[in-house]
């Protein structure tokens, strides 16, 4: 089943992966026992989409019968997809027959419900990695921000960073003890991505990056928003994972 004719009723939203294919293949498991019929993933998916990793979740993919499309995360490798989107622009596209890639202030619909892919984050620990493993385009450009903000309301948005005016627990105090500059810089790109949420005003929207589960609510001025955040590889699939049931979503028909 091609991007094109998928209209699923149940997705699988899928937290960062970081290129860990024994994970991945048991998470696409996951999913299919489920009953998903695709899957949307938050970012740091592949980091630098080694093609042992990328044909082992094709193959996985294949046996489930699933497709797979994902936003970028901070950790994905921007030198590549930044030429995917230079060839063929904001659309959705395929790196495998299985996997999509969907840049951002890229819409699309399924089954009425409709959606806005927006990845990117700041890395945090930049200073303790060498130059390749991140990448100056791993954030939401303004141009980008206003993009999708023009393109107005949206049912869901499917995120790496989370917005300003979500309370995460677990970065609550820097436990880690990255630089305050980089936490500055953090908090300004949670400030762009809430501004755009102030526009399309999302009744769900999901995101990763933070390596924590968690589920809370979003209170914009004229609007709330649910927001999910999901945890990494490596912990319990039900934190690495949610199930969307789209005819459960209240959306804006147009």
């Amino acid at each position: 089943m091609t991007w094109e004719t998928l209209n699923p009723s149940r997705v699988m939203a899928a937290g960062d992966w970081h290129g860990n294919s024994f994970h991945a293949i048991a998470a696409i498991k996951h999913a299919a026992e489920q009953g998903a019929e695709a899957i949307l993933h938050v970012g740091d998916y592949g980091y630098k989409f080694a093609p042992k990793f990328m044909a082992r979740v094709q193959r996985a993919l294949e046996d489930t019968g699933l497709t797979l499309a994902f936003v970028d995360g901070n950790h994905d490798d921007h030198d590549r997809l930044g030429a995917l989107i230079a060839e063929h622009s904001v659309t959705a596209i395929p790196m495998r027959p299985n996997i999509i890639y969907l840049p951002r202030g890229y819409r699309w619909t399924w089954s009425g419900v409709s959606f806005l892919a927006l990845g990117g984050a700041h890395s945090v620990d930049r200073l303790w990695r060498a130059r390749g493993e991140w990448w100056a385009r791993e954030t939401i450009t303004i141009g980008e921000a206003v993009t999708a903000a023009n393109g107005g309301h949206a049912d869901v948005m499917i995120c790496h960073d989370v917005p300003d005016g979500v309370r995460i627990p677990c970065i609550e105090g820097n436990p880690v003890g990255f630089p305050e500059s980089e936490i500055a810089a953090a908090q300004q790109h949670r400030e762009l991505l809430r501004r755009v949420v102030d526009e399309v005003q999302p009744a769900h929207l999901f995101a990763g990056h933070y390596h924590c589960r968690l589920d809370t609510t979003l209170v914009g001025r004229d609007y709330r928003t649910e927001v999910h955040i999901l945890d990494m590889d490596g912990g319990r699939m039900t934190d690495n994972m949610a199930m969307i049931e789209l005819s459960a979503i209240e959306h804006v028909v147009t």
